[in-house]
């Protein structure tokens, strides 16, 4: 689990993550903070990494493709938090194997791939990347067990539960055809599995939106 400094303070870019002032300098010196809206696609599968992201505001969506485009959604990045998948091709000198899409308005530290190294001297470095590294491969074993063993109504619930988790807001602009290709299935199988979400009072379907009803999912 991440320390929870991080996670408290940075979504506040004026606070500092690391307590070892050292890397802190070092952290300050190196990072570009840039500025992305949500749907930007900031990583394709084949990207050569030269920055890995730390999420300071907002959230990033990762997903599986393969080589044929379809894709899987996997898990978030949320504030204070990295890509374990940047992590581990940057420090192996390999090329993206996910798409990192940029879930809400997004402020990014873009942390130089040669700095990855140069900080493993610092001990709250690497901690912090085995930390990050350790809640990602959890999270992926959640998601393996998800498609393994749940239905594909369960899974639809688990992914609009953990989207609308992710962007703090219950309301989500997402067409059928924008969940089917997450969830890799067919677009009318997704709209048969809404609606009868819907009939079940746990969403609520517009034209281009839906309403997730939480606490009707909890009591289901």
């Amino acid at each position: 689990m991440l320390y929870d400094y991080v996670r408290i303070r940075a979504h506040e870019l004026h606070f500092g993550m690391f307590t070892d002032k050292a890397l802190q300098e070092a952290f300050d010196h190196a990072v570009v903070r840039r500025s992305f809206p949500a749907g930007a696609v900031i990583m394709s599968p084949g990207d050569t990494i030269t920055h890995v992201p730390i999420v300071a505001k907002g959230s990033l969506r990762i997903l599986a493709q393969d080589a044929e485009g379809h894709e899987r959604f996997l898990y978030h990045i949320m504030p204070g938090e990295s890509c374990a998948m940047s992590l581990t091709c940057c420090s192996s000198k390999r090329t993206s194997s996910v798409l990192a899409v940029v879930e809400e308005d997004a402020e990014l530290l873009m942390v130089p791939a040669q700095s990855m190294d140069e900080w493993m001297v610092y001990p709250e470095w690497r901690r912090y990347v085995s930390d990050t590294q350790a809640q990602r491969f959890s999270e992926l074993l959640d998601t393996i067990e998800v498609v393994a063993f749940q239905r594909l109504d369960e899974q639809l619930w688990d992914y609009l539960t953990k989207r609308a988790q992710a962007t703090g807001s219950t309301t989500l602009k997402l067409t059928h055809q924008d969940i089917a290709n997450e969830l890799n299935s067919p677009r009318e199988v997704i709209t048969r599995l809404l609606h009868q979400l819907q009939a079940r009072g746990r969403v609520t379907i517009s034209r281009g939106v839906l309403e997730v009803h939480l606490a009707q999912g909890h009591e289901a």
